[in-house]
């Protein structure tokens, strides 16, 4: 898991498949930290992206078009 020094938004699915991501900012990264049925998946960290980009990835994932496993 990495460390976010913040999280700058929540994101949840309101699709009923239980997902959740927080897009947040690592260094000089800015990443997601996803979620399934209330447990942590997995990071991924966006190096040379914007905010923005982590954004859109964490809405396609909860809306399940991006898929982490």
């Amino acid at each position: 898991m990495k460390v976010f020094q913040y999280i700058t938004s929540k994101h949840w699915s309101h699709n009923g498949n239980n997902r959740k991501a927080d897009v947040g900012r690592s260094g000089d990264c800015w990443g997601v930290r996803f979620y399934e049925d209330n447990m942590w998946i997995k990071d991924e960290l966006y190096k040379g992206h914007s905010e923005k980009y982590a954004y859109d990835a964490a809405e396609n994932y909860v809306q399940g078009i991006k898929n982490v496993r």
